[in-house]
C-alpha cells in the first residue's frame, strides 16, 4: 500500500488530544467516605465497572475515527503489479502475429503467452479485442468485455504456414477501437522481421497508446522457396522437377516422393544463398513433396508441394470414328490441331488425349469432362453404360455426323440419352444462318445428318432452311455434320476454334477442384460430395468450399478408389523464410502507462467510510449512556 500525499499522515498527531482528555477525566479526586453513604457503594462499583468500560470503547472509536481520517487524507492506494498498462479500465485490441516465421521457438507460443497476461491484467469491466497478422489479417475477437471468451479464443490458436500482413491487420485494429468506451490501448505482437515491415502498416495514432513487442528466436533458415514440375523433354514419360533453396551456404540433402516414387538427391547452397537442383519422377501422379534436410530455426518450411503437370481446366476424351495412319486423312486431324491452339481454357490447361472406337470402355472414359465422338459407329452394350454415367455425372458429351455414324443403331444404343432423334444424312448444301454458338455463323455444309429435337431440348444453330445444326439437352450436344472437311467447311472457318472453345466450356462441368498453387489461408471452391487428402494423409468428406489451407504441401481430391481426380499445392510466401529481424517500431503514448508495471487502485473512499462508521459507533455509545 501506498499513499498520493504523505504528510497528510502528520494528522496521526491529533490522536494525543482525545488520549488526553481520557487521562484527565480518569484522574483520582480526594474521595470521604461518610457513613450515610456507606450503604451505596456496593451498588455504584457496578455501575462504575460499566461506565468504565464505555468510556474504554469511546476512546477507542475516537483513536480510530482521528486515525481514519488523517490516512483517508493522505489518499492511501493498493499496489498491485501488472502485465500490461496501468491496471485500469480500457479498451485493448491485441494484435497477434500468426504467420509462418513466428512458428520458431521463441514466437507464437511466448506471444499468445503475453497476449493471456495481457489480457488477465484487465480489470473486470474492460474491452479487449484480438486480430490475428496472419495472411489476409483476421478479427479473431470483435471488441468485448467477456474476457474469459478473448482468453479461451487465443489458447485456441495454432502455428500456420501463413504469410504476414501487418499492413491488413493495423486497418483491422483501427476498426475494432472505433467506437471503443475506454482509454484505448493497442498491443502488437510479432517477429517484425524486415519483410514482416515492408509494407505501409499504419497504426491507430489519435488518443491510442501503443506497444510493439518483439517475438523472435534464432534466424538460421534453410528453405525450398520454389519448386517446378515440368514435362521432360529430354526423356519422354518423365517430369523434371527444379527445386530451389536458400540457407546458409553447404550442402544439403533432398528427396522428392509421389505416392509410388521416392527420388533423393543433394542441393549446393552457394555463398549467394541460394542453391538450385533438378529431379525427374516418371509421369502419373498429379504432384509430390519436396523435403530438404537442414537442422534450422524454422522446420516448416523445410517442405514444399509441387504439381507434376500443368493445372488443368479440362479434360477431353476425343474418339476417333475414322482413324488413319497419316495425319491428314485422319478423323480428328483438323480436330486436334484445333485443341493444340486453344492451349489453355477457363484459365488453366486444356488436356486432351485420343482413342479409336475399340478403345471406348469405362476405363478409358474415366477422368474426362467431355468426350467427344467424331464420326463413329453406334457404342457397343459396355461403352454405352460407361456414356450413361459419364452424363448422368454431370459431364459433357458431343456427337458429330459422319459417314460411320448409322442412325437406327444409335436410336437403339443411346435412344433418350441423345437431345434429338438422328435421321439419315441429306446432300444438300445448306448454310447455318442462325447460331447462339461463336463460329459456326456462314458455316456451309455438303451433308448433314436430320436432326428432330426432343422435347425440353435447345437448337443451338439452324441452317439456311430451318433445319437443326446443332442441337443441345444439359451437357450433351450433337453437331449434324463432320469436324473435318468430308462434310463441311467448317475446319477452314476462322471461327473453328472459336466454335470449340465455346462448345467444351457449355458441355464441360466446372471442375471438381482448382488446380495450382495457393496461398495459405486460401478458400478453395470444390464440388460436393469429394473427399479431401490433406498434407498429413487425413481424409474426409468436403460439401463446398474448403478453407482449411493453413498447412502447407499438397491437398488431393480422390474418389471412392482413392484416385486422385484434382490436386493443388498450398505453399507459404519465400518471404516467410526470411528470419533477419527489422527495425522495432517506436512505442506511442505509453509514457504514462507502460507496457506493464504497477497499478494504484485508491482506496481513500473506503476509509472515509470507516471514518464516518467510527462517528456514528461514538455517537451510539453515547446516546445509549445517557438513556442508561
Amino acid at each position: 500500500m501506498g499513499f498520493s500525499t504523505p504528510l497528510a499522515l502528520l494528522g496521526l498527531l491529533a490522536l494525543v488530544a482525545p488520549l488526553a482528555i481520557h487521562l484527565l477525566r480518569q484522574r483520582d479526586l480526594p474521595s470521604i467516605v461518610l457513613p450515610t453513604l456507606a450503604l451505596l457503594e456496593r451498588a455504584r462499583a457496578e455501575s462504575k465497572r460499566r461506565f468504565r468500560l464505555r468510556d474504554q470503547a469511546l476512546l477507542a472509536l475516537r483513536l480510530l475515527a482521528f486515525l481514519a481520517l488523517a490516512l483517508a487524507a493522505a489518499a492511501p492506494f493498493l499496489r498491485r503489479d501488472v502485465a500490461f498498462d496501468d491496471g485500469q479500465v480500457a479498451s485493448l485490441v491485441l494484435v497477434v502475429d500468426d504467420s509462418m516465421s513466428m512458428s520458431r521457438e521463441g514466437g507464437l507460443s511466448a506471444a499468445l503467452e503475453r497476449a493471456q497476461e495481457a489480457v488477465s491484467s484487465l480489470p473486470s469491466g474492460s474491452e479487449v479485442a484480438v486480430v490475428l497478422g496472419g495472411a489476409p489479417a483476421r478479427t479473431l475477437v470483435p471488441r468485448t468485455d467477456d474476457l474469459g471468451s478473448a482468453r479461451a479464443a487465443l489458447s485456441a490458436v495454432l502455428p500456420s504456414a501463413r504469410g504476414t500482413d501487418l499492413v491488413g491487420a493495423s486497418r483491422e485494429a483501427a476498426r475494432q477501437l472505433a467506437g471503443a468506451r475506454h482509454t484505448r490501448r493497442l498491443l502488437v505482437l510479432s517477429d517484425f522481421t524486415a519483410t514482416a515491415l515492408d509494407g505501409d502498416a499504419s497504426w491507430p495514432e489519435d488518443g491510442v497508446a501503443t506497444a510493439f513487442e518483439r517475438f523472435a528466436g534464432a534466424t538460421e533458415n534453410v528453405a525450398v522457396v520454389g519448386a517446378t514440375g515440368t514435362p521432360d523433354p529430354t526423356t519422354p514419360g518423365e517430369v523434371s522437377v527444379h527445386i530451389e533453396v536458400v540457407g546458409a551456404p553447404g550442402r544439403h540433402a533432398v528427396e522428392l516422393s509421389t505416392r509410388d516414387e521416392r527420388v533423393e538427391g543433394v542441393v549446393e547452397i552457394t555463398q549467394s544463398g541460394r542453391g538450385e537442383v533438378t529431379l525427374h519422377v516418371p509421369e502419373g501422379d498429379a504432384a509430390a513433396s519436396i523435403h530438404v534436410e537442414g537442422d534450422d530455426a524454422l522446420p516448416m518450411d523445410d517442405h514444399r508441394g509441387v504439381l507434376l503437370r500443368p493445372p488443368a481446366a479440362l479434360e477431353v476424351l476425343v474418339v476417333d470414328g475414322d482413324p488413319h495412319a497419316g495425319r491428314a486423312d485422319d478423323e480428328v486431324a483438323f480436330l486436334t490441331r484445333a485443341l493444340d491452339a486453344v492451349g489453355t481454357i477457363r484459365g488453366g490447361a486444356l488436356r486432351y488425349r485420343t482413342i479409336d472406337t475399340d478403345s471406348l470402355d469405362p476405363s478409358s472414359v474415366r477422368g474426362a469432362d467431355v468426350i467427344i465422338l467424331a464420326n463413329t459407329r453406334a457404342p457397343g452394350r459396355g461403352a454405352s453404360v460407361a456414356l450413361r454415367q459419364h452424363v448422368e455425372a454431370g459431364r459433357g458429351l458431343l456427337v458429330t455426323g459422319g459417314d460411320h455414324v448409322e442412325p437406327a443403331r444409335w436410336r437403339a444404343a443411346l435412344g433418350n440419352l441423345l437431345p434429338g432423334t438422328l435421321g439419315p444424312a441429306r446432300v444438300a448444301q445448306r448454310t447455318v444462318s442462325e447460331s447462339s454458338v461463336l463460329g459456326l455463323q456462314n458455316v456451309v455444309a455438303r451433308r448433314a445428318l436430320d436432326l428432330e429435337p426432343r422435347t425440353g431440348a435447345e437448337v443451338w444453330a439452324r441452317f439456311d432452311d430451318g433445319a437443326p445444326a446443332v442441337v443441345a439437352s444439359g451437357r450433351v450436344a450433337v453437331w449434324a455434320s463432320t469436324l473435318d472437311d468430308d462434310w463441311t467447311d467448317l475446319p477452314y472457318q476462322p471461327g473453328f476454334v472459336a466454335f470449340l472453345v465455346e462448345t467444351l466450356e457449355r458441355l464441360g462441368a466446372a471442375a471438381p477442384a482448382p488446380e495450382g498453387v495457393f496461398e495459405p489461408g486460401s478458400v478453395i471452391p470444390l464440388a460436393s460430395g469429394l473427399r479431401m487428402e490433406t498434407p498429413e494423409g487425413e481424409r474426409f468428406a468436403v460439401e463446398g468450399d474448403f478453407a482449411d489451407t493453413v498447412t502447407a504441401g499438397v491437398y488431393r481430391v480422390v474418389d471412392e478408389t482413392d484416385r486422385t481426380i484434382a490436386a493443388f499445392v498450398v505453399a507459404p510466401p519465400p518471404s516467410e523464410s526470411d528470419l533477419a529481424p527489422g527495425d522495432l517500431p517506436e512505442s506511442r503514448g505509453q509514457a504514462e502507462t507502460g507496457t506493464g508495471g504497477v497499478s494504484r487502485r485508491p482506496i481513500d473512499p473506503w476509509v472515509f467510510g470507516l471514518f464516518g462508521l467510527f462517528v456514528i459507533g461514538e455517537g451510539w455509545l453515547r446516546s445509549s449512556g445517557r438513556s442508561g
